[in-house]
């Protein structure tokens, strides 16, 4: 019960931070939109389904390779760094006088199907994490090659869900300011994920480059 109050508490502390982001007088402007009213509903369905997974918060794994990603304080930082700065700024800086990538609405809406994409994959994928790794003894659970669900396509469908809800806000909010930071986004994800599968080589070997050949890392027959 805990873990659904601090999701709710999270969750409702993250919405008004966009709101009175967007304008500190009125916050209520932001629902002026219909595309941020429809982003801001499926952003927060995000965020409290994921924080509310207590089996995706809690698990824990465990592997024999000695191996520390470089600068991965400094990785981790600017994933947080960036996320936040999405939840601030992307309101902040929705001018479309000043700050647009184009004079236009049907952008917003395309910000809106990325979101599906963001809900779909990263609930996705970290239920399926969840129902792997977690233990109720709490000890850590050994790490293993994640072949089903959206695994069986894809290596990284959770940062592949991170990154398409950088997008949809960059577009839902209109602004170059958030794209700019979304491709900050993108980088460190891309950096992380480079490192997760050194560390998935190192452990599995070649049961790990099979698996690489008979998937994509983000994009399916793409990438």
């Amino acid at each position: 019960m805990k873990h659904i109050v601090r999701a709710a508490l999270i969750t409702t502390g993250l919405g008004l931070l966009m709101t009175f982001a967007y304008d500190l007088k009125q916050p209520a402007g932001f629902f002026s939109n219909d595309a941020r009213t429809t982003y801001f509903a499926a952003t927060m369905l995000l965020v409290f389904g994921a924080l509310s997974m207590k089996n995706v918060l809690s698990y824990k794994t465990k592997t024999n390779i000695k191996y520390t990603p470089k600068h991965e304080e400094l990785k981790n930082s600017g994933l947080s760094l960036a996320v936040l700065f999405l939840f601030i700024l992307a309101p902040m800086f929705d001018q479309p006088e000043r700050f647009s990538i184009c004079d236009c609405q049907w952008i917003r809406w395309i910000g809106c199907l990325f979101m599906i994409d963001a809900i779909t994959f990263f609930s996705w994928s970290s239920w399926i994490l969840g129902k792997q790794y977690y233990r109720n003894d709490g000890k850590a659970s050994d790490l293993k090659i994640i072949k089903t669900g959206p695994y069986a396509i894809i290596r990284h469908p959770r940062l592949l869900g991170l990154m398409s809800w950088g997008l949809s806000t960059a577009l839902v909010f209109n602004n170059i300011v958030a794209l700019l930071v979304t491709i900050l986004l993108v980088w460190v994800v891309g950096l992380k994920a480079e490192d997760e599968e050194v560390l998935k080589e190192l452990e599995f070997g070649e049961e790990w480059i099979d698996y690489k050949k008979q998937t994509y890392r983000f994009i399916p027959m793409i990438y």
